[in-house]
């Protein structure tokens, strides 16, 4: 068996940690109001569930301030329903034909809370390496008629991909903690 099989399973399955870890990182905000917030919501709109994206255009106003434009203005009583499922903590100011957002200035306080938040993400993104990780290792381990030597490579390779996943995840957590505490 070769080690390029385990590295592709153990590679496909970091990456989709490394994605999830984007996408967690997403929803908390920094100083900057982001769309990326809404990605959560979803509306009621002609029978099915939509995302928000779907049946409005969301604009950032300026830092602090979105606008939610539905494409139909019968949708606007279905899209307050949906951001307030999901549990946003913000407050719409409903228009006639469209929905205006001011979320509140971080404070100190919400920059630190924001990074500890960011930090526990972190640390559940690199549990799923360790258990994607234990999950190759057992894969090989169990190979009947394997020599020790090869045995010792794959742990080496293995060692070293874990590594560079978990430097990844690393940076990523930095760059959104610079973002995070950046005014």
């Amino acid at each position: 068996m070769e080690w390029s099989v385990y590295q592709k399973e153990f590679e496909t399955k970091a990456n989709n940690v490394v994605n999830w870890l984007n996408s967690e990182y997403n929803l908390i905000r920094s100083g900057r109001v982001s769309i990326s917030v809404f990605d959560k919501v979803f509306v009621l709109a002609y029978g099915e569930e939509m995302k928000l994206n779907q049946v409005a255009n969301l604009q950032v106003v300026n830092a602090t301030q979105v606008l939610i434009k539905p494409y139909d203005r019968s949708l606007i009583q279905e899209i307050l329903k949906g951001i307030a499922k999901a549990n946003l903590s913000i407050n719409p100011i409903t228009n006639p034909d469209s929905i205006r957002i001011n979320f509140p200035t971080q404070t100190e306080e919400n920059r630190k809370e924001n990074v500890k938040k960011a930090k526990q993400i972190l640390e559940q993104a690199k549990i799923k390496i360790r258990d994607i990780r234990k999950d190759v290792q057992l894969a090989y381990k169990k190979l009947d008629n394997v020599s020790e030597d090869l045995i010792h490579y794959f742990e080496d390779e293995l060692n070293s991909i874990t590594k560079k996943y978990n430097s990844q995840l690393e940076n990523l957590f930095s760059v959104k903690e610079k973002e995070l505490m950046t005014i």
